[in-house]
């Protein structure tokens, strides 16, 4: 039996931690066995690499040191040309003469000869990573796209991640949670986690957000004028002074963010909704002065409080400094928040809030409407969430060994305390749902969240109009055909950028009104559609499509198209290839 997870900090200090790290290196020598690059050849040839890096170095140095002589002495042979030809003392020209000599006789030859062993060097130092990439190569293709989902559900059981995004997942939260689309407006799907936590649905997801917000630009104008005044002895003199103008103008600007974001759907509560911000109050220590803070927000709160009606309305718990840190005062279902936040619940989110040492502290937006918990964790901004087994690839067995574990520790740190205010809740892990979301073909397919994440993951330069300066909001609608495969429409939507100069008016020293110029862009929305072929790879389509004995449904549906199933991407379980527009 699958234990709850009742005290998600304390256990990721004593148990998560030291068991993601223990499974993340025993799946690295794993995948080191399989492969079987010798650990001690590539040590050796890596050596050696670092060897002539380090000479290559040392030789460039040197290199530049007798480059600097050389013109050095191309400069003291100037010189006295110039002596000689101007003051007619030609004496001088031995200094030329000699210049010319050591230049010619010493100088070239040296730099020649550096510069012969610098090109040895680097040959011998590509040569070199060459056989380190060889060498490595059998573990580089070993890595899987699906390896943080069998790392995290090995060390958490609770959460575990599907292959893709399905159309049977996202229904699922629309028709038994009530999701709703109106999210995606304005954003585009930059790579998406879909998968249960403690049985019930829940997305993990980067997106890029667009808005048009405002750009103030900024311009300045030289102006100078004559003016008489007094001296000092009463005497009329006349002075010019210069002034620089400024001026500016506030223009529409398109603006762009990524913004993690974890959507959850469970059925606890489902009459409640509320919403949480950061509060500054969560990270002070105890002490006089921010004692008497936390007690002026209680009191604040229970100021707000007022007389219930059928269960709705505001009141202050008991822990009232649960209601000073997490503040959602917006609550709607006072009886509903307090099943959820029970005493337990209270003294677990508390500690997410404080939490910096294993955590990352007050650092989340939580919003709950109904059915639907978003929780928008800053600390995953930076968070690559991929798995991309492109990270991994090294040409140095310790170097990837390092960066494996690495990047696993961290992925694993940031997703847990993203999902931990879900975690901290134990009525969310006793409401399970048991919804069969693969009942036919159609719910097994990817989504347009997994289409916009393809697309991203391709590059929005594939997609983007000519003339588009900005960064683009890839949008997508799938068509499917009867051989498994979706043509997938994507339509990027950017801005084309003109410039544009205002004249401002603006009053000068001399009392008078001069235009600064300012200039600024004006941006105008531009589109551009390309199509995507994607087909979803079955468990047996394990065969290459090199390999014409054993050829998967996949490659005869690239095939039948026209497409070279060699180009084709195989990204996660899905296997994609671009069109032309």
């Amino acid at each position: 039996m699958i234990e709850d997870i009742n005290e998600p900090v304390d256990l990721f200090r004593t148990e998560f931690k030291d068991a993601h790290a223990r499974h993340t290196a025993e799946l690295f020598e794993t995948l080191l066995a399989q492969s079987g690059v010798d650990a001690a050849t590539n040590a050796e040839t890596v050596r050696i690499l670092r060897s002539l890096e380090s000479q290559i170095e040392s030789a460039s140095e040197t290199s530049g040191w007798w480059k600097f002589a050389r013109i050095a002495a191309l400069g003291i042979g100037a010189c006295c040309l110039v002596v000689a030809l101007s003051q007619s003392q030609y004496w001088w020209l031995v200094g030329v003469a000699a210049a010319g000599a050591l230049i010619v006789l010493k100088l070239n030859p040296i730099i020649a000869t550096l510069a012969a062993r610098l090109d040895d060097l680097k040959q011998q130092r590509d040569a070199q990573l060459r056989q380190a990439w060889q060498e490595m190569a059998p573990l580089n293709r070993l890595y899987r796209w699906d390896m943080v989902a069998d790392l995290m559900q090995k060390t958490v059981p609770r959460i575990a991640l599907d292959p893709y995004f399905s159309t049977g997942r996202l229904d699922e939260l629309r028709t038994n949670f009530g999701w709703t689309d109106e999210f995606n407006v304005g954003r585009s799907v930059l790579f998406a986690h879909s998968g249960v936590l403690n049985g019930n649905p829940f997305v993990v997801a980067r997106t890029l957000n667009h808005w048009i917000g405002s750009k103030t630009y900024h311009g300045s104008l030289q102006i100078s004028w004559r003016e008489r005044v007094r001296d000092s002895q009463g005497k009329w003199t006349t002075h010019t002074r210069h002034q620089t103008l400024h001026a500016s103008v506030t223009k529409p600007f398109p603006e762009y963010s990524d913004q993690p974001i974890i959507i959850y759907g469970n059925e606890a509560a489902p009459d409640l909704s509320f919403s949480r911000s950061p509060s500054d109050l969560s990270g002070l220590d105890d002490g006089l002065i921010n004692n008497w803070r936390k007690r002026r927000a209680v009191k604040a709160l229970e100021a707000k409080s007022r007389e219930l009606h059928d269960g709705h309305g505001f009141m202050v718990m008991s822990n009232a400094e649960f209601d000073a840190l997490f503040a959602a005062t917006d609550r709607d279902h006072e009886i509903q928040f307090r099943l959820l936040f029970t005493p337990l619940a209270q003294q677990e989110m508390l500690r997410i809030l404080r939490d910096k040492d294993v955590g990352f502290g007050d650092r989340f937006r939580f919003f709950k409407q109904r059915m639907i918990n978003l929780v928008e964790p800053s600390h995953m901004v930076g968070t690559d969430i991929s798995g991309d087994p492109e990270i991994f690839r090294h040409y140095e067995l310790a170097a990837a060994r390092q960066q494996f574990n690495a990047y696993h520790a961290a992925l694993f740190r940031s997703l847990y305390f993203g999902l931990a205010p879900i975690l901290a809740i134990p009525l969310y892990q006793q409401h399970r749902s048991h919804a069969d979301i693969y009942k036919d073909v159609y719910t097994r397919r990817s989504n347009f969240w997994e289409h916009e994440s393809i697309a991203n993951y391709l590059g929005e330069h594939h997609f983007q109009h000519p003339a588009c300066v900005t960064r683009n909001i890839l949008k997508t609608e799938a068509v499917i055909h009867d051989d498994g495969a979706q043509t997938v429409h994507v339509s990027a939507h950017g801005y084309a950028g003109t410039d544009r100069v205002d004249f401002v008016s603006v009053l000068g020293g001399d009392h008078r009104h001069h235009n600064v110029p300012v200039h600024w862009v004006e941006y105008r929305p531009v589109h551009r559609d390309s199509q995507l072929v994607v087909h979803e790879l079955m468990p047996d389509d394990t065969a290459s499509a090199a390999d014409e004995a054993a050829k998967p449904a996949w490659v005869s549906a690239f095939e039948s198209r026209g497409l070279d199933a060699q180009k084709v991407v195989v990204r996660r379980s899905m296997a994609t290839t671009l069109l032309a527009s």
